[in-house]
Formats: structure tokens, C-alpha cells, sequence
């Protein structure tokens, strides 16, 4: 009989599997794709504010540079007179000025002056990059306002000294204005900003990247020691393997014993089920985390994240968080100053003076009520508003509710237009809170949510606010039960890793109006 080989049918549910499995995948490449869309969309958003305030500055200082310039050579900040010029008419000073600006908005346009350093570029590099770039923006300045005075015949006309003063002044002041501001930044990420670290993983990976930051400082990273379940046996020298403080099963004790800023997971084999399990632990005590990747999970699941290049590592922050970036920090807080000395100066003097007939006629006791609320990182700060209740021992632990027999009929009209939360800008101003950020809880509150409800720690990554993202969502006032905070801690957490600053506009002007239309919830 002659042999043959049965081809195997496929069968129809293998099929399906099959089926679902490319659509799963097919489906997880959109979800990547969609994430790294969103991703640049609020990167783009940040950095167009910050290049247009970084030109807005070189544009003043240039201004100033050629005042200056005027002030040396002529003893005046201004070009007054033909006598004080020296016979020259003040107008083709003033021409100059203007040409000035005009030629630096050019070049600064067409040279690219303020792109964004690339993705992954090292910061030295990155630096070092936009002095040159500067240095070039400059001289072609200096070239185009000589070319302007040549062409329009006034070379006769201006201060052959004072252009001297001008064009050597140009490039060096903006260089110079350059080097001070990312030393600036460089110090305050050695000094003020520098993050401890828990390295997870003594292996070569590890060792590796410990070295890495040891000899280069201005990353701003102080490695305060290691976990690994081989221990001193990791194969690593004997400096690194002193600095192993214990087992991986060790650092919910770790965490309690030494202040932590951020956990790296340096674990060559890591699977997604350990990340998940180092992320909950540290998120819960507000520590954040960032992995050194294999490439399987760089170019996977954490493709869409945000990546810091260290030397040969490309660092990936678990979570996404705008505001970990020193420039949208200092564009934050810039604004946070700014909108509460406004309220401060010209709102809150007369809301002060009406608050506090109508608390004086409606019960006796403090105009201040002051209660200590859990603030960012978890530390715990004290939060001002104006009294609203009868003073009492719940007020610490419980919440206001409809119709709550403690308030006071001036504690409703204040609670009812909101104006019992101005005091709080002073908060805002002496850096304890944001204008834009989750409401900050009591401290009871914060202890009983933290068991029940997942990630919610994570809300503490930033500073609390007056107003958030789920305020004006719907979300303010009483949580009556567990899912009502669910839902407020996933819209804090949306605005946490979607913040920009138009996004914090956004909710300034929304809540504006959720005050003039009346919130059914501000009781």
C-alpha cells in the first residue's frame, strides 16, 4: 500500500484563535500608536509655550543689550537728540532698534534657535548644542544689522564705536544669558531637585548604571544602595555589592527606613507581573518608578512612555507625569505666582472684609479654619479657608454633606460662590499648593482610601489644588461611598499624566464658570 501524508485541515475554531489573537495584536499596535499620538500632542503643547517664553526673553534682553549699548557711548538710555548723538539724527537709531527685532524674529525662524532637543539626546550633548546654535543665531544677527546700515547708506551716520559695543555685544550676551540659564537648571538638578534612588537588581545591568551616574553628577541621581535576592553573591565587585541593603522581598521595609524618591528596576529578566507588583508597592508610598527596559518590553508595552537617556541607558518612567520635567515645573509654578498675588491683591481684600462681618454675625469662633490635608509626596501641610462651620471635633474627620447641621447660614452663602476656599491662594503662594491640581484630603481620608482604592497615592505625585480636573467633571464635595472617589481619583490621575498648560487654562476657565452658573455640589 502505498504510504501518504494526511495535510492537516485547519479547523474553524483554531481559526478563530487565530483570527483573535491578529486582532489582538492589531488592536494593542493601535493602542501604542494612539498613547504616543496623545503623548506628543501634550509634549508639543508644553514646549511651544516654553520656546515662545525662552525668544519672548532673548527678545528683551537683546532690547536692553542695545539700550545699554546707547547708555556707554552716549551717556543715554535712549536716543534723544542729534547733540547727544553726536550730530546723527535719532532716527536711524531707532530704525536700528526695529530692524533688530525684526531680523532676530527671522533667523531665529528660519536657523531653528528654539527647537526642542531630541528625544533620547544626553543633556551635556543637548546643551552644548543649543550654545552653538545660539552662538550662530548671533553672529548672523550681528552680519545682517551691519548689511542693513551698509545698504541704506547711514554707515557715515552711526558711532563707529557704538557698533563695535553692539556686534560684540550680541552673541556674547546671548551665549552668556544661555550658559547662566542651564547652569542654573544643572544645579538645581544636582542641588534642590537631586532624586535618591533605589537601584532593584546588583547584576551587571545594575553595576552598570550605577556607574554611570557615580561619575556623572549633573544627571542629578544619588544612588543610596541596591536590592537583590543573590546578595552579596550578585558577581559584582566589592564597593557595589557593600551597597546592597537586601532582598528584593525587603523594600516595603526599606522605603519606611530611608527617603526615597524613585525606584529603577535594573532587572535583566523582569516580567510584567513583577513590574506590576514593584509598581503597586512604590506608588502607594509615593515613590515613583522607572525601568531600565529589555528590548521586548522597549518596543512593546512601554513604547509610548517617556524616555531619559543616562549615558548608554534609556530610562522609562512607569507612569507618565508632565510635571516631573524641570520646564513645565517652573511653568506651573511661574503661573501659580502670578494668578494668586492677582486674587491676593485685588479679590480677596473685599471678600476678607464681607467674610468676615458675616462669620462674626453668624456664630462665634476663628475666621480662619485651618486643618492639616495631605499634600504632595504625602507630606502633610496646612490648608487655610475662611470658617464655615460651628467649631467642633468632626470637622477634622468628617465630611460636609446637604444640608449638614454644622454649617452656618454665612458658612452656606460662602460655601454656595466658593468664596471660602480664597485663602488657599495663599497656599498657592507659599508653594504648598497649585492653582490647577487634585483637592487635597483630609488626613483620615487619605489613610482609609489609600486600603480600598487602587493607585490612589498616585494622585499625590503633584500638588494639590484649588480646582481640578474632577471638579469641574462633576466630582466635588461629598463622596458618599467608595465609587464616588474611585471616579474622582481616575480623573485626578488622567489629569496627572495628561497635564499642559492649556490644560490647566482649560480648567481655570471651566471653573470659573461651574461658580457663576451655581455647582449643585458646592455645599
Amino acid at each position: 500500500m502505498e504510504n501518504t501524508i494526511a495535510t492537516p485541515i485547519p479547523s474553524k475554531s483554531s481559526e478563530t484563535a487565530v483570527s483573535a489573537a491578529a486582532s489582538a495584536a492589531s488592536n494593542a499596535q493601535r493602542s501604542i500608536a494612539a498613547r504616543r499620538t496623545s503623548l506628543v500632542a501634550r509634549k508639543t503643547s508644553n514646549v511651544v509655550v516654553i520656546r515662545l517664553l525662552q525668544f519672548v526673553t532673548d527678545l528683551v534682553l537683546l532690547n536692553v543689550t542695545y539700550h545699554v549699548m546707547l547708555l556707554l557711548r552716549f551717556g543715554a538710555f535712549f536716543a534723544q537728540s542729534p547733540e547727544r548723538l553726536l550730530g546723527a539724527p535719532w532716527s536711524i537709531y531707532a530704525e536700528l532698534e526695529i530692524f533688530l527685532n525684526v531680523f532676530w524674529a527671522a533667523i531665529a525662524l528660519v536657523l531653528r534657535v528654539y527647537r526642542p532637543v531630541q528625544d533620547g539626546a544626553e543633556r551635556p550633548a543637548g546643551n552644548l548644542d543649543q550654545v552653538r546654535s545660539i552662538l550662530r543665531a548671533g553672529l548672523v544677527l550681528g552680519g545682517c544689522l551691519l548689511l542693513f546700515i551698509v545698504a541704506q547708506g547711514g554707515y557715515e551716520y552711526y558711532s563707529r564705536l557704538y557698533l563695535a559695543y553692539l556686534l560684540t555685544a550680541i552673541p556674547l550676551v546671548l551665549v552668556g544669558m544661555r550658559v547662566i540659564s542651564q547652569s542654573a537648571a544643572t544645579t538645581v538638578r544636582q542641588q534642590k531637585s537631586r532624586k535618591n534612588i533605589l537601584v532593584i537588581g546588583a547584576g551587571t545591568y545594575g553595576e552598570r548604571f550605577y556607574e554611570t551616574l557615580r561619575s556623572n553628577p549633573n544627571y542629578g541621581y544619588r544612588v543610596l544602595g541596591f536590592l537583590d535576592d543573590n546578595g552579596v553573591d550578585s558577581g559584582v565587585r566589592e564597593g557595589v555589592s557593600q551597597m546592597i541593603l537586601g532582598k528584593l522581598a525587603d523594600l516595603r521595609q526599606i522605603a519606611e527606613r530611608q527617603t526615597i524618591d524613585e525606584v529603577v528596576i535594573a532587572l535583566e529578566n523582569a516580567n510584567e507581573e513583577t513590574l506590576a507588583q514593584f509598581v503597586a508597592e512604590c506608588e502607594d508610598r509615593c515613590i515613583r518608578v522607572a525601568l531600565l527596559p529589555s528590548d521586548d518590553l522597549a518596543y512593546g508595552p512601554l513604547a509610548p512612555r517617556t524616555v531619559e537617556k543616562i549615558g548608554e541607558f534609556s530610562l522609562v518612567r512607569m507612569r507618565e507625569a508632565p510635571l516631573d520635567q524641570l520646564s513645565n515645573r517652573f511653568l506651573k509654578r511661574s503661573f501659580d505666582i502670578a494668578f494668586s498675588l492677582l486674587v491676593l491683591i485685588t479679590i480677596f481684600p473685599l471678600v476678607f472684609i464681607v467674610s468676615t462681618l458675616l462669620i462674626k454675625l453668624s456664630s462665634k469662633g476663628p475666621i480662619f479654619f485651618r486643618q492639616a490635608r495631605t499634600g504632595e509626596d504625602g507630606r502633610t501641610f496646612t490648608c487655610f479657608k475662611l470658617r464655615t462651620m460651628r467649631p467642633g471635633d468632626g470637622a477634622h474627620v468628617m465630611q460636609a454633606s446637604k444640608n449638614d447641621p454644622r454649617l452656618t447660614w454665612s458658612g452656606r452663602i460662602l460655601r454656595r460662590t466658593s468664596m471660602d476656599e480664597l485663602p488657599q491662594f495663599w497656599n498657592v503662594l507659599r508653594g504648598d499648593m497649585s492653582v490647577i491640581g487634585p483637592r487635597p484630603h483630609m488626613l483620615k481620608h487619605t489613610e482609609d482610601y489609600r486600603k480600598i482604592i487602587a493607585q490612589y497615592m498616585v494622585r499625590h505625585f503633584v500638588k494639590p489644588g484649588l480646582t481640578g480636573w474632577a471638579q469641574v467633571c462633576g466630582y466635588r464635595g461629598e463622596t458618599k461611598n467608595p465609587e464616588l472617589m474611585q471616579r474622582r481619583i481616575e480623573h485626578d490621575l488622567y489629569y496627572i499624566e495628561n497635564w499642559s498648560f492649556l490644560f490647566d487654562l482649560t480648567i481655570v476657565l471651566r471653573t470659573v464658570l461651574c461658580i457663576l452658573e451655581g455647582d449643585e455640589n458646592a455645599y
